[in-house]
């Protein structure tokens, strides 16, 4: 009896000392990332703090569009940008550090993959505003390049946010800018001329070229506490943290 005791209490040890590596989230996920990975992709890949963000954007910007429609009598839309505010390259960006190499490398097969995952909180959010009836739309206005156009669709099809009767505005060349784009989903003119006029009512993204025109002349850094000052923030501009890449890292050029 002794002996069948203590063979059990070796057991129960030896379990004790397993459950912590099986259970653990990190023994889940793989082997934790290179400490030389940049901090800024490393933080999105792996950090609880910038899934946390997105969801709580996302419900925010929710709670907006419900008040914002709830009079509305009228076709309206919310306006998503495409790359780190739908769809999710951060793993991209962790290819191009493993394969020490920048951008545009693979970015076309990656692209035409259409395997990025959504982000955080942006499915929830897409078939809450789905929700609100026959006036309510979605269309999606992203700087990929219109050759891209069908396998961005094909990714967002793939992960349950596209639906018929979406739009998707893809850019055709440096002319073509987002403003362009937005004013042609609020007119109905243009490739969205057989839609008919929709008004903006909510936009999300992680530039700030997803919201405004950046200004013709002078430079956009000037106009810092005029933009900060827009009461559109947290209230129609919704925007998405993406320290990765972005126009800020030039300068705004």
């Amino acid at each position: 009896m002794r002996k069948t005791l203590k063979r059990l209490a070796m057991l129960s040890g030896i379990i004790c000392l397993l459950i912590p590596f099986v259970y653990h989230p990190n023994a889940l996920a793989g082997p934790p990332p290179t400490r030389k990975m940049p901090k800024d992709v490393k933080w999105v890949r792996y950090s609880v703090e910038w899934s946390a963000i997105y969801v709580s954007v996302y419900r925010n910007a929710w709670q907006q569009v419900k008040r914002r429609a709830a009079n509305l009598q009228e076709d309206w839309a919310v306006v998503l940008d495409i790359d780190e505010t739908v769809l999710d390259n951060s793993r991209y960006q962790e290819i191009l550090f493993e394969q020490q190499k920048k951008f545009p490398y693979y970015w076309e097969e990656w692209v035409r993959k259409a395997e990025a995952p959504p982000v955080p909180g942006v499915r929830a959010f897409i078939d809450s505003v789905r929700s609100l009836g026959e006036h309510a739309h979605i269309a999606y206005i992203t700087n990929r390049k219109s050759k891209y156009q069908t396998a961005t669709k094909e990714n967002l099809k793939k992960v349950g946010l596209w639906q018929e009767g979406d739009v998707l505005l893809c850019r055709t060349d440096r002319s073509d800018t987002k403003g362009k784009r937005r004013r042609e989903v609020m007119e109905g003119t243009h490739r969205c001329a057989n839609m008919g006029k929709r008004k903006i009512i909510v936009l999300v993204g992680d530039q700030l070229g997803d919201f405004i025109d950046y200004p013709k002349e002078g430079n956009i850094l000037q106009k810092r506490s005029e933009i900060l000052t827009m009461p559109e923030w947290g209230t129609r501009f919704f925007l998405l943290p993406n320290p990765m890449y972005g126009s800020w890292y030039f300068g705004y050029k």
